[in-house]
């Protein structure tokens, strides 16, 4: 196998298993994620439904008896001394607040936004701390109410003795919180107009509710039936609050639709309940989904949530008769569903991989650097061996491979006769001394025609190689230069250099005669083609 393969495989085998480690732990942890926010959302759920119940009780309470002080009883009745008395019947209530707005240990919430008395007409004849129009919040030309407060119309309209707590859109104060109870004549037990108190939702309150909760949330409104909801205070930016109102105006159309289509859906008492007659399961499903209450997963500026809504509750000291309007106000409680500890698990689990993936191949590289350059050496000694240099000898190349180099010098020291690793003698300038060295002439591209080649020829191969020793033997002894080379080590030569030669020429056979040039004897290769 390559060492691209397998390079290649490693490659693919760390990228496989770190896309599945990724995936596997990217999806479980987005799923405990999305279940513990629907959880949180789920809890969250429940202490906004019981806070807005306490907060209602409270309203309740504190107006009640805020209007059973004689006061205001005075302030009706004697329109000189109104303005005193009124004030005196106001700070019953404030009296139990501290210098920083918020309510001593015997009371709950902070100051009231409004505090105001009304005649038995709908006219404001005082209230604290602030400027009022008398008729601002009259109904004129209606019989049928004589004011825009929903609570405080119903007992004037109805003169029912009943304290009621609500919630109230107005437009320059956003959402309140209002609470509304008769003021009633001691000697007939009549009414003779009614308190009001108020506390606005404001996004700092949104911002309170959110420390507690530990969720987004955000208070909405609708004017009147049908109307697009408005986002009237909210815990994170308009944006996306803006964006939540068109959800809940979709799936209001939405549902409107199948209760037109089905109108068992909107008379069954259940909606949830799968035998409603008449009526598929899809649909059955979808209507359940959209009920207000119903959690569901909305996707604001690009951001998936888990939402849960919360009908904002009345809170009336007795069953209410015709009231109107319907509640329409209510919170939703949100909770991102792309939890920091999955996608941070995910990424770190990439991050490993890649770098896992990057020390591999590194790895690779290296070792194929180290092992290359040693291998490449013994390959470059190995072909120079096939070249004819049988004197070459292989030098330590490395850890890996100084094994192989060592053993290759002792194969060639044993088939050449010579001194094995270890054994030899080097001259002054370090280098081994090598004995039966044979020198070849350079094979010529075409060499010039040999007169003796038929004779040479047709020499049998042991007689040639005798010969040929002899010949060589007594030239360099001649020539001042004997060597104690041996026979084996001299054919061994031969052949390896005849080898090279006949691959060079394309020939049938290569035979060498013995040359003296210049003091120095060497062997001339006679290519024989025939």
């Amino acid at each position: 196998m390559s060492r691209t393969i397998i390079a290649a495989v490693v490659a693919i085998v760390i990228g496989a298993l770190t896309a599945i480690a990724f995936v596997s732990t990217s999806a479980s942890s987005s799923e405990r994620n999305r279940t513990a926010a629907e959880q949180q959302v789920a809890r969250a759920f429940g202490i906004v439904q019981r806070l807005n119940s306490l907060a209602v009780i409270d309203v309740r309470n504190k107006v009640e008896r805020l209007a059973a002080r004689p006061e205001f009883v005075d302030a009706i009745q004697n329109e000189g001394d109104r303005k005193r008395s009124a004030d005196e019947g106001f700070r019953t209530l404030t009296a139990s607040i501290d210098e920083q707005g918020r309510m001593r240990e015997d009371s709950v919430g902070n100051k009231p936004d409004i505090m105001a008395l009304v005649d038995k007409d709908g006219r404001i004849l005082a209230m604290y701390d602030g400027q009022f129009v008398p008729n601002q919040w009259r109904v004129d030309g209606d019989p049928s109410r004589k004011s825009t407060v929903p609570g405080l119309d119903y007992i004037l309209v109805k003169k029912e003795r009943v304290i009621i707590s609500d919630v109230w859109t107005q437009t320059d104060k956003g959402m309140l919180r209002v609470g509304a109870a008769p003021v009633i004549n001691p000697s007939d037990a009549s009414i003779l107009g009614a308190v009001v108190i108020a506390y606005a939702q404001t996004a700092q309150n949104a911002q309170v509710d959110k420390q507690l909760l530990g969720t987004e949330i955000v208070y909405f409104d609708q004017v009147a039936p049908g109307q697009p909801h408005q986002m009237l205070a909210s815990s994170f930016g308009s944006s996306p609050a803006s964006s939540l109102g068109q959800v809940l105006d979709a799936e209001q159309g939405e549902k409107l639709d199948l209760e037109k289509q089905y109108p068992q859906l909107k008379t069954a008492a259940e909606y949830r309940q799968k035998d409603v007659e008449g009526v598929p399961d899809a649909p059955k499903q979808r209507y359940a989904e959209l009920t207000f209450t119903a959690r569901r997963r909305v996707t604001l500026d690009g951001t998936e949530y888990t939402a849960q809504g919360v009908r904002m509750p009345r809170s009336p000291s007795k069953k209410l008769e015709g009231y109107a309007p319907t509640a329409s106000a209510g919170a939703i409680v949100l909770l991102p569903l792309a939890g920091e500890g999955g996608g941070k698990t995910g990424w770190l689990i990439l991050l490993v991989g890649l770098g896992g993936l990057a020390i591999a191949m590194l790895g690779l590289y290296l070792s194929h650097r180290r092992l290359i350059a040693q291998v490449d050496a013994i390959e470059l000694g190995v072909i120079d061996i096939i070249n004819g240099n049988v004197d070459r000898t292989f030098r330590p190349v490395g850890p890996e491979l100084d094994g192989l180099a060592n053993g290759l010098n002792v194969m060639l020291a044993r088939l050449l006769g010579r001194p094995e690793p270890g054994e030899e003698e080097f001259d002054d300038e370090g280098n081994p001394i090598i004995p039966g060295r044979v020198e070849f002439d350079e094979g010529e591209d075409r060499p010039a025609p040999d007169p003796d080649l038929a004779a040479l020829a047709q020499e049998s191969e042991p007689d040639y190689y005798k010969r040929v020793f002899t010949e060589y033997q007594a030239a360099r002894k001649q020539a001042g230069a004997p060597d104690d080379g041996s026979f084996e080590n001299f054919i061994a030569k031969l052949k390896v250099n005849e080898g090279k030669l006949k691959a060079q020429y394309q020939c049938r056979a290569v035979r060498f005669r013995v040359v003296t040039k210049d003091g120095k004897v060497s062997l001339k290769p006679v290519p024989i083609f025939a």
